[in-house]
C-alpha cells in the first residue's frame, strides 16, 4: 500500500474506534482481567495535559493495526510514526480529542525502545510509565482480550475529551472593560496561565493586530502553533512586523528565562535567514527572565555584535491596550474566549480563564 493510502487507513481506524467508543459504557470493560489496574493506568496516561504519551499509545495501536508484526516497544519508529500520526491520526483526533500536530514525536525523541528507563525523567513520569505499561499489556494479551483493552483506551480517551468540552467558558454580561482593567486581566492571564508560551504569544499578536489594523503594517507569526524553535521552523521570531513584505521589527515573546543560549539560538536563526540587521525585542518578565544576562543597560544588551532590546511584558500589554477602542477590546476578548474554549486547550487554561475573566 502507498503512503497516502496507509495514512488514510490510519485515520479511518481511529475514527472507527472513536465511533465505537461513543456507544460503550464502563460496564463493557469491567470483566477484563486486572480491570482496576488497567483503569488506573489509563487515568495516569490520559487525564493529564501532556498529550504526547497518549499520542504514543494511539500511534502504537494504529501501527499494529496497519502491520500486525509491528513491535512498538522495541522498534517504535518501525511504523513511520511521524507520517501516520501527522497525516492520519491527527486529522481523526482534530476537534474531537485534545491533540497536537506532532505529539508522539515530541516525547519519543527518536528513541526506538520504549521501556521503564525511557520513562524516567519524562514529564510527567507517571504518564510516560503508563504509556509503556499499557502498550505492554496490549502486547502480552491474547487476540480476544487485546481488542477489548484497545477499545478501553479509546473509551477513556473520549471520556476525557467530553470532560474538557463540558467546561463552559464565558465572559460576565454587561461588564464594562476599561482599557487598563482589560490590560490588567490580560497580564494576569498571560503570567499565570501561559500554556508553554502559547497564551503570551497569542495575546501579544492580537494586540498588535488591532493596533495596526488600519495601517500598511502586517503582523506575522503570532497565530502559528508553536512546534519548535525559530531555528527549526524557519521563522525569524515569534512575531514580526512587515511593510511591503519586508520585516522591520522582530518580537520574541516569553515568560521563561532568557539566557545566552536563547540569544545564540536567535542569532543562528536570523543569520540563516539573512536578517541579523533587523531589531529584536524580547517581551518578557523584567527583571526575572533576564537575571542571568550580564551587561544590560536601559533594557539594551549588545551580545556578540547583535543588539537585543528587553521590554517588560506587562508594561507592553498595558501600553498596547491603551491604544485600543472599546470595540477592539470586546473583539479581542471574544476571540480569546473562542480560543480557550477549543478542546486542545488544557483544563488549567480553561479554569484560569474562569477565575480571571468570569
Amino acid at each position: 500500500m502507498d503512503v497516502t493510502q496507509r495514512n488514510e487507513n490510519a485515520k479511518q481506524f481511529i475514527l472507527d474506534k472513536l465511533d465505537l467508543a461513543s456507544t460503550l459504557t464502563e460496564s463493557n470493560f469491567e470483566q477484563l482481567d486486572e480491570y482496576l489496574l488497567l483503569k488506573s493506568t489509563l487515568n495516569s496516561l490520559i487525564n493529564v495535559s501532556a498529550k504526547g504519551f497518549r499520542g504514543i499509545v494511539a500511534t502504537a495501536i494504529t501501527g499494529k493495526f496497519l502491520d500486525p508484526t509491528y513491535d512498538p516497544l522495541n522498534n517504535f519508529y518501525g511504523c513511520n510514526p511521524r507520517s501516520i500520526f501527522e497525516q492520519g491520526i491527527f486529522y481523526a483526533f482534530e476537534n474531537r480529542i485534545p491533540c497536537g500536530k506532532s505529539d508522539p514525536l515530541n516525547v519519543a525523541k527518536n528513541i526506538n525502545v520504549l521501556n521503564d528507563e525511557w520513562a524516567k525523567g519524562k514529564r510527567p513520569q507517571s504518564a510516560a510509565q503508563a504509556a509503556v505499561d499499557y502498550i505492554r499489556q496490549i502486547e502480552e494479551s491474547t487476540d480476544k482480550t487485546q481488542e477489548k483493552i484497545i477499545n478501553f483506551f479509546f473509551f477513556k480517551l473520549l471520556e476525557y475529551a467530553n470532560s474538557i468540552t463540558s467546561i463552559k467558558i464565558s465572559l460576565p454580561e454587561n461588564q464594562e472593560w476599561s482599557n487598563q482593567l482589560f490590560a490588567s486581566k490580560l497580564s494576569q492571564f498571560v503570567l499565570e496561565y501561559p500554556e508553554s508560551g502559547t497564551i503570551p504569544q497569542l495575546v501579544i499578536s492580537k494586540l498588535l493586530n488591532k493596533v495596526y489594523v488600519e495601517s500598511t503594517v502586517i503582523v506575522e507569526g503570532g497565530d502559528e502553533s508553536v512546534f519548535g524553535t525559530n531555528t527549526t521552523s524557519k521563522k525569524p521570531a515569534d512575531i514580526w512586523l512587515e511593510i511591503n513584505n519586508t520585516a522591520f521589527n522582530l518580537f520574541e515573546i516569553t515568560v521563561k528565562k532568557v539566557d545566552s543560549k536563547r540569544l545564540d539560538d536567535c542569532i543562528q536563526a536570523l543569520n540563516s535567514l539573512d536578517m541579523l540587521n533587523i531589531p529584536v525585542h524580547f517581551i518578557c518578565r523584567l527583571p526575572t527572565d533576564i537575571s542571568t544576562l550580564q551587561g544590560i543597560e536601559n533594557g539594551i544588551l549588545n551580545y556578540k555584535g547583535k543588539v537585543f532590546n528587553f521590554v517588560d511584558i506587562c508594561s507592553f500589554i498595558h501600553s498596547l491596550s491603551s491604544l485600543l477602542s472599546a470595540t477592539q477590546i470586546t473583539e479581542i476578548l471574544d476571540e480569546l474566549q473562542s480560543f480557550v474554549q477549543q478542546i486542545d486547550r488544557s483544563v488549567k487554561t480553561k479554569e484560569g480563564w474562569k477565575i480571571i475573566f468570569s
